[in-house]
């Protein structure tokens, strides 16, 4: 099947303009939004590098000669320990001899140490640490790291992000159900009235004929002597039966959206009444039609329902596949391990392109030029909402092979 979706340029213009809008606008409230974010975080880191410039000029103080070590222990104590973000003094040679982390001053064993060697390390990748100077002497320096409020500021924009992307990924998957539920009501409003419109003249139709038959019968209907009156009646019959089989398209069309009656049918029945009404209909040429029936149980159906689909189904293929050397294939078989009752229809025709092959159930998608894309979307609803089966294609090679498939429990 050769597959294309018809829509106009200025609709697919729209489409994409729209989206590319809302893109465009997310990315930009993100990326302004990291921005801000990014920004406080440097002032603050700013704020705190000068912060502790200025400590550390308080204890290059306090490390002067001239000042008592109950000044030193005062300024440590009761200033630099009450800051909001981390600092680790040591001497020139790296061992800490201060910090206001949680760990005692008097604990030094080997863990604690290690931990305070892996904070300092940690610290200088984030800021450059700052000398203590005695004269013109380093006698320590001072470590410092980012506060825990520049750590949560961190965290905003991925918990940001996070929390935008669920609320995105809900409204996708609200509009999507919402657009589909719309879709459903159009073409479940569209078949209704179809059904509605065509109810009438047919039921004038099938009255008319009726009358002419029976005038005719009476004899008070005279035919053309080139006609016979077999073959009068032959013609009559087939109107009937083709008006009838309108008025069964009719209710078909009446159904769509309303929870249908089931009972317990032989699918093979209903595909060989299907296969009886199409194989007068094909094309000459040399087109043909193969038919492989399993031992099937019972299913629970709507038999005019499924009618439909197999009938949908096969002259899909019909339609696809070349006059002359079209071959379609129709086999039913029962899965006992899925306990499923299958039905595979196969053709040679072109097939579907592998780009397009998850879309020939949507509404609206079609392969042919003035379809409406309704037949497949029908399809599936009857099968799956309607018969708790399902309906898939199972492979498509152009000119080879394109097999649809339908599962129904049995």
């Amino acid at each position: 099947m050769a597959s294309s979706k018809h829509k106009s340029p200025l609709y697919v213009g729209y489409s994409w303009f729209f989206k590319a809008f809302l893109i465009i606008g997310l990315v930009g409230v993100v990326g302004l939004f990291i921005y801000f974010n990014q920004t406080v975080v440097r002032d603050l880191r700013h704020d705190a590098a000068k912060v502790s410039e200025a400590y550390a000029r308080l204890i290059q103080y306090g490390a002067s000669e001239a000042t008592d070590p109950a000044v030193i222990n005062f300024i440590f104590d009761n200033i630099i320990t009450q800051v909001n973000f981390p600092i680790i003094v040591t001497d020139r040679r790296g061992i800490p001899a201060a910090w206001t982390m949680k760990y005692s001053p008097s604990d030094t064993s080997t863990a604690t140490r290690a931990i305070l060697y892996a904070y300092i390390k940690e610290f200088d990748s984030q800021n450059k640490p700052i000398e203590i100077r005695s004269d013109s002497t380093v006698i320590s320096l001072l470590h410092y790291g980012d506060s825990a409020v520049i750590g949560k500021l961190r965290l905003i924009p991925i918990v940001e992000m996070t929390v935008l992307s669920f609320f995105i990924l809900i409204a996708f998957v609200g509009f999507r159900n919402i657009k589909q539920a719309e879709q459903r009501s159009i073409w479940v409003g569209m078949a209704k009235e179809t059904a509605h419109q065509l109810g009438t003249p047919l039921s004038s139709l099938i009255g008319w004929v009726e009358l002419l038959k029976m005038r005719y019968q009476e004899g008070k209907i005279q035919v053309s002597p080139d006609v016979e009156g077999d073959d009068f009646s032959a013609i009559m019959d087939r109107m009937h039966g083709d008006l009838n089989r309108l008025d069964r398209i009719a209710t078909r069309f009446g159904r769509i959206g309303s929870a249908p009656e089931l009972s317990e049918y032989d699918l093979n029945e209903i595909v060989r009444d299907v296969l009886e009404y199409l194989k007068v209909r094909l094309p000459s040429g040399g087109m043909i039609i193969k038919e492989t029936y399993g031992d099937l149980p019972a299913v629970s159906i709507n038999p005019e329902l499924m009618r439909w689909v197999v009938e949908n189904l096969v002259k899909n293929s019909m339609e696809a596949s070349n006059a002359k050397t079209g071959i379609i294939s129709i086999t039913t078989s029962y899965s006992p391990t899925q306990k499923k009752v299958l039905i595979l229809v196969e053709d040679n025709g072109p097939g579907v392109p592998a780009g397009k092959q998850k879309k020939i159930f949507s509404p609206g998608f079609t392969t042919k030029k003035r379809g409406w894309g309704l037949g497949l979307t029908l399809a599936r609803r009857i099968v799956e909402e309607y018969h708790g089966g399902k309906i898939s294609l199972r492979s498509s090679e152009p000119n080879v092979k394109t097999i649809f498939v339908v599962e129904l429990p049995a």
